[in-house]
């Protein structure tokens, strides 16, 4: 109503003419239609920063902030007003567009459009919590401050030093960094075990690490973070003497990862078997198989080849290594030295599990739990970082008689 007497009042000055110039419409029909558009531009402002809100809360779990959703949401309309423009000369209603008309139709749909924006953004990030479950908490300012002051949310601190996980690729310095120090907010009722698992999730999330393990104390205190990196490649589901090598050819529709193929030159006139191997991925017309040693060569830089599959029962080697390969365990290698902490150790007493022992000219495979170490031995162990560790806790040297007896005697006197 307030937009129809304004413009009533505008054209009481600056009269609207009917007949050609607008198309033979009077005032108040040219009122009906440029609000009934000034709504319509609006609502489709609204919808468009509703969705991008309710998006971006449900990739990243925050809060988008007000400019962006009015931005989009606005740009909306008037990319369409742009177009309307182009093709026709016109916004609305017949209204030239060097005219007070199409000027104060504009600017309607521009405040219109901020307006519902604005409610789109908050109504999308409403239905995002609500549809994934999320509970936003203000991490700064007086609302947090009160919360905090509430006890309905806690204070969690990393401390200032980021170590290592054993097994894992080391992480970057500037990832460290950005860690070192760092505080987290967590609601007060949480466990500590429900703690340490959101903190670790939260930290493998945020900063694209691919392991994290946190220790806290009984309090909820953070001692000390260890993160590794990613593993990537194919290197650790590489046997000896095996190459990964990528071609162009299109493997079969019912070959899969560890399926084992034959490869074929794809001449015209004749084709003829290049290499056997095993299937590794697929992307598109370029395939990675893993072959011998001495077939890595046999490929031609610019050719292309067919791949069928070979009539055998695919083994479950494939499978096993890329169950370790998802899980959080992994296998190191420790050489047990003369007169050292777990010489003459029985295997099954060693963090983790042993694999295997290198002893020599002789390997024993899942060695029994009763069998001694002996000095000289190559123990491969497969264990979470948390059991490598302890193990790396036990290989340390420990302090020499003579300087525990120092220490007995400075204590005494």
């Amino acid at each position: 109503m307030t937009i129809v007497l304004g413009l009533e009042a505008v054209t009481a000055v600056y009269p609207l003419q009917t007949g050609g110039e607008f198309g033979g419409g009077t005032t108040l029909e040219w009122t009906q239609t440029a609000l009934l558009g000034i709504l319509g531009y609006g609502l489709l402002a609204g919808v468009g920063a509703l969705v991008v809100a309710f998006g971006y809360r449900a990739l990243t779990v925050r809060e988008l902030p007000i400019g962006p959703a009015v931005l989009v949401g606005t740009a909306l309309p008037a990319g369409w007003l742009t177009v309307e423009a182009i093709r026709h000369g016109e916004v609305v209603a017949d209204s030239p567009l060097v005219h007070y008309t199409s000027g104060t139709f504009l600017l309607g749909v521009l405040f219109v459009g901020c307006v519902t924006a604005f409610g789109g953004h908050r109504l999308g990030d409403h239905l995002a919590c609500g549809v994934y479950g999320i509970t936003p908490i203000e991490t700064s300012g007086p609302v947090a401050t009160l919360v905090q002051s509430a006890g309905l949310a806690s204070v969690v601190q990393l401390p200032a030093s980021i170590d290592d996980a054993e097994g894992y690729p080391p992480v970057d310095d500037d990832r460290k960094r950005a860690l070192a120090d760092r505080e987290f907010l967590f609601p007060s009722g949480l466990s500590i075990p429900e703690r340490r698992s959101r903190l670790e999730s939260r930290i493998e999330s945020d900063f694209g690490v691919g392991y994290v393990r946190a220790d806290l104390t009984d309090a909820g205190a953070v001692t000390s973070i260890a993160v590794g990196d990613r593993r990537v490649g194919v290197s650790s589901t590489l046997g000896p003497d095996r190459f990964a090598v990528a071609i162009a050819g299109d493997p079969s529709p019912r070959a899969s990862a560890g399926d084992p193929i034959e490869v074929w030159t794809a001449g015209e006139d004749s084709s003829r078997l290049v290499t056997t191997g095993t299937l590794r991925a697929s992307a598109g017309s370029v395939t990675t198989v893993i072959v011998d040693a001495d077939d890595a060569d046999a490929f031609e830089p610019d050719g292309r080849y067919q791949l069928t599959t070979r009539p055998e029962t695919p083994s479950d080697g494939r499978a096993l290594v890329s169950a370790i390969r998802a899980g959080d365990e992994t296998v190191t290698a420790i050489t047990i030295e003369d007169d050292g902490p777990l010489a003459s150790e029985f295997a099954g007493w060693i963090p983790g599990t042993v694999l295997a022992v290198d002893r020599g000219e002789e390997i024993l495979s899942l060695p029994a739990d009763k069998e001694p170490l002996q000095p000289d031995d190559t123990v491969y162990v497969f264990g979470t970082p948390t059991e490598l560790k302890a193990l790396a806790t036990e290989l340390e040297p420990s302090p020499a008689p003579e300087t525990r007896t120092e220490r007995t005697h400075a204590a005494e006197s």
